[in-house]
């Protein structure tokens, strides 16, 4: 297994500007991310929990290059993050699908921005990715067609598809119903088997954190920081059935 770092997080800070009053020009600020340091290995599945409100998401879109930090920095393969990239996979809650485009062509879409492959290329990735979710036979079927479970594979493929050194996922299955969300845990830990991805999540759940993660942390209330960091030290493969070992 890879151990080189893949996420380097240095000083980490973000706060907001916010008004006091209505009226009032005063501009106080509110601090999310307080001083974030973290290192995480290639190969590893990291869990990301702690209570609504501490900066999980804000930390994950920093990093994800979907916010910038007001100070700090954040390093993928050594490289500062200035912006999104098809270095990091995302998976959102809400799909994040484009409505207009199947199943194929969301997969593809990533793949775009990848100049070095041909056409014929990004199609014969994006099926063996949507094959790897199980949805060879929707591949020409829209999202509205689709179930949200559905939806949410279509999403993890395009992740994957892009070839990522880094796969962010800020509650993939929180808006699933319970048996969905615990086919797609399998799906996901059967899929890290095979991929070896370095994988960032954040989850509310305890248990599909120690279920996925080799490794969890737990974050404190507001201003965000991180108060402990757990080695899960349960062997792969895992599976359901891992959940009510002795």
């Amino acid at each position: 297994m890879v151990t080189d770092t893949i996420l380097r997080l240095e000083g980490l800070v973000k706060h907001y500007p916010i008004r006091k009053g209505l009226f009032n020009k005063q501009v106080a600020t509110k601090r999310v991310v307080d001083g974030v340091d973290l290192e995480i290995p290639g190969g590893q599945t990291v869990a990301l929990v702690g209570e609504s409100g501490c900066g999980k998401s804000t930390l994950l879109n920093i990093i994800a290059g979907l916010l910038e930090p007001s100070s700090g920095k954040v390093l993928v393969d050594g490289v500062e993050v200035k912006g999104t990239g098809v270095d990091r996979g995302v998976v959102f809650q809400q799909y994040a699908l484009f409505p207009w485009l199947t199943v194929k062509k969301n997969v593809e879409f990533g793949l775009k921005l990848k100049k070095d492959i041909t056409p014929q290329q990004r199609e014969e990735t994006a099926m063996k990715y949507i094959k790897m979710v199980g949805l060879e036979k929707f591949v020409d079927s829209y999202p509205k067609e689709l179930s949200g479970g559905m939806k949410q594979r279509v999403a993890i493929a395009r992740a994957y598809a892009v070839n990522p050194s880094l796969l962010l996922m800020d509650e993939p299955f929180g808006a699933l119903d319970a048996q969905t969300r615990t086919q797609l845990q399998t799906e996901l830990l059967r899929t890290w088997e095979e991929e070896k991805k370095t994988c960032f999540f954040i989850t509310h759940d305890v248990e599909e954190a120690i279920l996925l993660a080799s490794k969890v942390i737990i974050m404190s209330a507001r201003p965000g920081r991180i108060r402990e960091v757990l080695d899960i030290d349960i062997p792969y493969p895992r599976t359901q059935e891992t959940k009510i070992l002795p």
